[in-house]
């Protein structure tokens, strides 16, 4: 039987070559397809690595099948060149997996030595790669122990980190979505990169030296009539086909932020309808009960001036105009904070951007004080804020401008919106509102309700508040937001 086996693969050499160099290039393509598509998943940001190992596996391995059919064709010269080539993109592949596995375990690897680790490496090994293939003639020995050196001492430990960050952090992978199945498919795929290590990375050519005069791919095929080939693609379609089967998470994701919006939607809708309840039904009732309130209290001034009344019915029509007056300033206070209420409900369900939503809440702001304000807005947006994370920073700002009126006693106010940071920090936003007001901030133990919740709201969007005082000079709050799901502890 193994006779056969022996006899049958070494017929159709080509054929195993094929397809091992096939399963990998399935691999290469449909992480690479799905990688443009957009994700919050952990696993979308090392999907690019993963493809470019499945395609160049698949380019290294059909060199094995194109560079001996050229042999009768070109000259030795021009078979070292092409052996040497196919040793880069062996080093090019492992790199690429050692990037894969890098990635699988941050953040305890940082995103630095992620990104610059396998480009270095590669570098590093490339030079002494192509001195030692500078000589002209072809030297097969050399190329083995080359070859060998590779799948030893990168592949080998590439795979098996690969592994490791498959299996320890699955949960974390496709914690938001709490998808069990997905865990155990990704851990399975973690097994078919073990599996790999030991096909890949453990059987090299043959040669004089331990260990690879014991175990190599001629003595395994011997064993068990298998050739390396074979083995290699096993290990490619487990993990071919537990990634195609880990590409539903991605789905599942899209169909819940399909529902997510779906939600928003109709969240925004009953706003809109409460907003328009509110200022056509509840304002329009106050405002008529105002209106019938200002009419007494016209009468009562008439009775008051036209009659000639004792003195105790006098002071008690002025008791009652000074009642009506103060009932007719809380009405008024009543209709200002519905509609501020309303402003906010319109405010939120506006499908808008960051910088809309700012300008509103100025034009708000000047027109109910007749402030002197200034709105200033630099860059252009490079990342997007959520819907509830554009609240929070309206919820500050509004804080903010709050306290000028209350406390600073500022003629000037400047709200700036910055695209670039506060000070060339990278992707981050900042906002700025500074004022010419007293500049004086109370003591720690004195600081109220609004700035403690500024600050809240500021951890909250994992950012940062900062707030400066300068006596008779003003105050500066500024707010910096940077890009979270670019940082290593995104997620």
């Amino acid at each position: 039987m193994i006779d056969q086996l022996k006899a049958f693969f070494a017929v159709n050499d080509v054929i195993v070559q094929f397809v091992h160099g096939q399963v990998f290039l399935i691999l290469g393509v449909t992480m690479a397809l799905q990688w443009r598509q957009r994700s919050k998943l952990e696993l979308a940001r090392a999907l690019p690595w993963l493809a470019a190992f499945g395609l160049l596996e698949a380019v290294a391995t059909w060199g094995n099948s194109f560079i001996p059919v050229e042999t009768a064709l070109l000259s030795p010269q021009a078979i070292q060149f092409l052996r040497s080539l196919q040793l880069l993109v062996y080093l090019a592949t492992y790199m690429a997996l050692l990037g894969f596995g890098l990635k699988l375990n941050e953040p305890v690897v940082s995103t630095r030595v992620t990104m610059y680790a396998p480009l270095i490496g590669f570098i590093v090994l490339c030079l002494p790669l192509l001195a030692l293939q500078a000589q002209a003639v072809a030297d097969p020995l050399r190329n083995a122990t080359i070859e060998a050196a590779l799948r030893y001492f990168v592949c080998f430990p590439a795979a098996l980190l690969v592994a490791f960050g498959l299996r320890q952090q699955a949960g974390h992978l496709v914690g938001p979505l709490n998808i069990d199945r997905i865990v155990g498919v990704l851990r399975i795929a973690g097994f078919g990169f073990v599996l790999y290590a030991l096909v890949e990375g453990l059987l090299v050519p043959p040669l004089p030296i331990p260990p690879a005069s014991l175990i190599n791919s001629q003595t395994v095929f011997t064993a068990i009539g298998l050739p390396a080939g074979i083995l290699r693609a096993i290990a490619g379609a487990v993990i071919t086909f537990y990634f195609l089967r880990a590409l539903e998470v991605f789905r599942i994701e899209a169909d819940r932020v399909a529902l997510a919006l779906e939600r928003e939607q109709s969240l925004r809708n009953e706003r809109d309808r409460i907003s328009r309840d509110l200022h056509d039904g509840t304002i329009q009732s106050i405002f008529a009960a105002g209106l019938t309130l200002d009419g007494v209290r016209r009468s009562v001034d008439e009775v008051s001036l036209s009659s000639n009344l004792p003195v105790a019915d006098s002071e008690l029509l002025g008791n009652a105009r000074v009642e009506l007056d103060q009932v007719m300033t809380a009405l008024n206070k009543t209709i200002q904070g519905i509609r501020s209420f309303i402003y906010d409900l319109r405010t939120s369900s506006a499908d808008e951007d960051l910088a809309r939503g700012l300008i509103l809440i100025v034009s708000e702001f000047r027109n109910r004080t007749s402030l002197d304000i200034r709105w200033i807005v630099a860059g252009n947006p490079i990342y997007t804020l959520r819907v509830d994370q554009r609240q929070q920073v309206y919820q500050i700002a509004r804080e903010a401008l709050s306290n000028i009126v209350r406390h600073a006693g500022a003629t000037q106010v400047v709200v700036e919106l910055s695209y670039d940071g506060c000070e060339a920090s990278g992707r981050a936003i900042c906002l700025r509102i500074s004022d010419n007001g007293r500049g004086v901030l109370p003591e720690r133990g004195q600081i109220g309700h609004g700035l403690r919740n500024m600050r809240e709201r500021a951890q909250l969007l994992g950012g940062s508040l900062d707030i400066k005082g300068m006596a008779g000079k003003g105050t500066i709050v500024t707010l910096e937001i940077k890009d979270v799901e670019n940082q290593t502890t995104a997620g």
